[in-house]
């Protein structure tokens, strides 16, 4: 793959360099020097790196020392370990669970820059714009910070303002990222199979939506609609007059962090209620609405008065169409009743293909698996252990699923983890229960059926519309003697060139027998130029044949086939 000049694809060489000593520090010498950054850009004099040589790797763990550095190169890098922590079929589960640690530990940033950012979104200062804004920060992030405000129709808003630059630093750190990703790619055979430069892709999408807060502020609104009747859990409002793509501003929720609920004093009623509450919300985003909070963890979720859960920072979602629900229905029909070839047509529909010559392995392990959890009771059951398990046997299996299925997996078992520390024998299947039976419920449901008949009926008709004027074009092209029909041919290249070197050996072969023929009828009719009584041109004819001969048997030989 060619790789675009340095000056095009790293415009702050500095970063670059930045990013490079970080690694060092953290004991990742050896994968710059993997990935020969020497040849491409230190041997042309743009980044000196004698620091490399000298790497000694520190003690901790990789996945610890990955987890820090990632930490200190800023919110690029923070996000892209985010986005790998929750896909264990491209990473190892323990680094899986090291990178869901990551955090940003940024400081705030000037009044004047929140005061710049408003007024270069709005035409207007933050004193203009609103009623009252406070001017220390609530919360610090890698992509922003939240201040207090007052609109001037009175009601209490947090406004999110976008770190100065991000976008460029964002857009730097990507560029790098592309060339990191090309050089494992070229260098990296062992990193070359998860296709670094697609995950690349798949991050720079993610990262380019959570940046442009507008995508933020449609998620809100959607989860409001979706929890509109709702006593139990709430969604703040967005004010769109006051939100842009730099800058969103929601109603301020006056609860208690769940962070600082779990370290208070409340009765065990109250936390079975939250948990409960908590849970079912999550539940619901995925089993009945297939759009759901992608990090549901303590410090996104506000406890209101009477137990009411409330949610926020929406940027990373999840979602789920109803084909994909169909197919969990089916796969959770199939382990209930144990019926292995169900689970493994299930798996196909998700994209998730069993090679042959593992299919039989596969089989066991999946029966393995549900022995182990045969008559034990449903409360004794903990998501938190099953769903591990689980990615382990498809990891094991080189199963691709789709990322979709990860997030969900990863907000099941967060939601699991967070019910349990407020109620530790809250069982999170158990709630699973109702929501999967109104999903078998709607599946066999007459109106479901009705629509689903409607619409393979409608494509059925299409095909029957099309098929007679397709058939009538290929009758006549026949009739013409026009009609052509081309072949691709796949994995034929290798036979090509073995049908070419058998070739070439019998042609070779037979350039032999002449020449030993033609040299034994010389010998034989005793004529021309005579050493020791034998023509010359016959004994050269029969060295030569030898030499050639020779080479044939040796060329046999290093094949291995005889």
């Amino acid at each position: 793959m060619q790789f675009r000049k340095i000056r095009q694809k790293i415009r702050d060489i500095r970063r670059f360099n930045q990013i490079l000593r970080i690694l060092t520090k953290h004991g990742f010498g050896f994968a710059i020097q993997q990935l020969r950054l020497e040849d491409h850009i230190i041997g042309r004099g743009i980044i000196k790196m004698r620091i490399v040589r000298r790497f000694i790797e520190p003690r901790e763990s990789r996945a610890v020392r990955l987890r820090k550095a990632l930490e200190e190169l800023g919110p690029t890098f923070i996000k892209f370990g985010q986005i790998l922590s929750i896909r264990p079929d491209l990473i190892p589960l323990d680094l899986c669970n090291e990178l869901s640690k990551l955090q940003d530990h940024v400081p705030p940033f000037g009044y004047e820059c929140v005061r710049k950012q408003i007024r270069e979104s709005f035409g207007k200062y933050p004193e203009e714009l609103f009623a009252s804004f406070d001017p220390e920060p609530l919360a610090a992030a890698s992509l922003g910070q939240v201040h207090r405000a007052k609109l001037k129709t009175g009601e209490s808003v947090v406004v999110k303002v976008q770190r100065p630059d991000i976008r460029k630093t964002i857009e730097t750190d990507i560029d790098i990222l592309y060339t990191l990703a090309q050089l494992a790619n070229r260098y990296m055979q062992e990193v070359r199979l998860f296709n670094p430069i697609g995950i690349v892709d798949e991050f720079s999408k993610v990262i380019t939506k959570e940046i442009d807060f507008t995508c933020e502020a449609h998620n809100i609104d959607r989860f409001r609609k979706n929890f509109k009747d709702s006593a139990m859990v709430h969604i703040p409002a967005v004010f769109w007059d006051c939100t842009r793509s730099r800058v969103i501003t929601t109603e301020e929720i006056k609860g208690i962090r769940l962070n600082d609920y779990l370290n208070q004093i409340h009765t065990a009623e109250e936390k079975k209620a939250v948990a409960a509450n908590g849970a079912n919300a999550v539940l619901q985003q995925i089993f009945i609405d297939g759009f759901f909070h992608a990090d549901p963890h303590p410090g996104n979720i506000f406890i209101l008065p009477n137990n009411v859960v409330a949610f926020i920072d929406f940027g990373m979602v999840g979602r789920l169409d109803e084909d994909t629900k169909d197919v969990i229905v089916s796969l959770l029909i199939a382990v209930s009743m144990k019926n292995i070839n169900g689970i493994l047509k299930a798996l196909e529909r998700l994209g998730a293909f069993v090679e042959e010559d593992t299919l039989h392995d596969f089989k066991n392990d999946i029966a393995d698996f549900l022995e182990r959890y045969y008559d034990i009771p449903l409360k004794q059951i903990e998501l938190s252990l099953i769903l591990p398990q689980t990615i382990d046997l498809m990891t094991r299996h080189k199963l691709k699923i789709s990322p979709q299925f990860h997030i969900l997996n990863k907000a099941l078992a967060t939601i699991d983890g967070v019910a349990r520390q407020l109620d530790p024998e809250f069982n999170t299947i158990a709630h699973t229960r109702p929501f999967v039976e109104k999903l078998v419920h709607d599946r066999y449901d007459m109106k479901h059926i009705i629509k689903e008949i409607t619409s393979y009926s409608s494509e059925l008709l299409d095909i029957l519309r099309i098929l007679p004027r397709d058939t009538y074009e290929i009758v006549k092209k026949i009739k013409r003697g026009k009609l052509k029909i081309e072949f691709e041919h796949q994995g034929l290249s290798k036979f090509i060139s073995e049908m070419d070197k058998s070739s070439n050996r019998i042609s070779f072969s037979l350039v032999i027998s002449a020449l030993i023929i033609g040299s034994s009828l010389i010998v034989m009719t005793n004529r021309g130029p005579l050493i020791n009584g034998f023509p010359v041109l016959g004994i050269v004819g029969f060295v030569f044949a030898g030499f050639l001969g020779l080479g044939l048997a040796i060329g046999v030989l290093r094949s291995g086939r005889l």
